[in-house]
């Protein structure tokens, strides 16, 4: 998503506060405990971080987004903490026209379907509910074919802390190529499931629920035609409130 960064180790710029700091001045007046949770990581992850351990960009993007702060900002004390960050590849709330528009952004058809617990026919009579706009520089900078995007959604709690219910799940329909711990939209018989895919030597795949509380499901190798994939989660938009 962000083109001059890796989701490495974020490296200090410039003097002034440090980046912990920054965390810290971000989150407050929240709880440690209560800021953690909205932003789906462990308490002490975000303790850790406090203390000066470097998270990957993509848990800085979530601390950004839900404490309303600039992500350059955030990351590098450059420009005004204030400032609503821009770096999101959804479309922000500032007001553009028709033409910058469909310059900068692509539709991606949501549809109305939920994955992880509930029936659902992903095809041609699905009904489109609406659309989301994503930035085409991300889409670019991913190597997505937008035409292959869909936008689907989330149902039950069996893939938390990772997804939660009704969070919005971006797929790329294209990328039907099982690697082993990635998240997959998949219908097995009449269900359709959001989960992380595990292929065995004898061709049987493993359902993997990130809440441990449920059970994996074994697809045994003369089941398998019971078992399409549909796509690869490539995005996840939660509601952190």
């Amino acid at each position: 998503m962000y083109e001059n960064y890796s989701d490495n180790a974020v490296t200090e710029e410039g003097g002034g506060a440090s980046f912990s700091a920054r965390v810290e001045q971000a989150i407050k007046p929240d709880s440690i405990r209560n800021f953690a949770s909205k932003i789906g990581v462990s308490e002490g992850t975000l303790r850790r971080i406090l203390k000066g351990e470097d998270p990957k960009l993509s848990v800085i993007e979530r601390i950004a987004k839900q404490a309303g702060v600039d992500f350059m900002w955030l990351v590098k004390g450059v420009g005004d903490a204030s400032s609503k960050s821009d770096t999101s590849p959804l479309l922000s709330q500032r007001v553009v026209s028709v033409d910058e528009f469909e310059e900068e952004f692509i539709l991606v058809p949501g549809y109305h379907i939920s994955v992880s617990t509930g029936h659902g026919a992903f095809n041609g009579a699905a009904r489109i509910e609406r659309h989301l706009a994503f930035r085409k520089k991300w889409v670019d900078y991913k190597g997505l074919d937008k035409s292959q995007l869909a936008v689907v959604f989330a149902k039950g709690d069996s893939m938390e802390p990772t997804i939660h219910n009704n969070n919005t799940i971006l797929v790329d329909l294209s990328d039907k190529k099982l690697s082993e711990g990635l998240i997959y939209v998949v219908r097995l018989g009449e269900e359709l499931y959001a989960k992380r895919l595990q292929q065995y030597l004898d061709g049987s795949v493993r359902l993997i629920s990130d809440n441990k509380e449920y059970v994996d499901q074994h697809v045994q190798p003369h089941e398998l035609e019971q078992l399409e994939i549909i796509g690869k989660v490539v995005w996840i938009g939660k509601d952190l409130a």
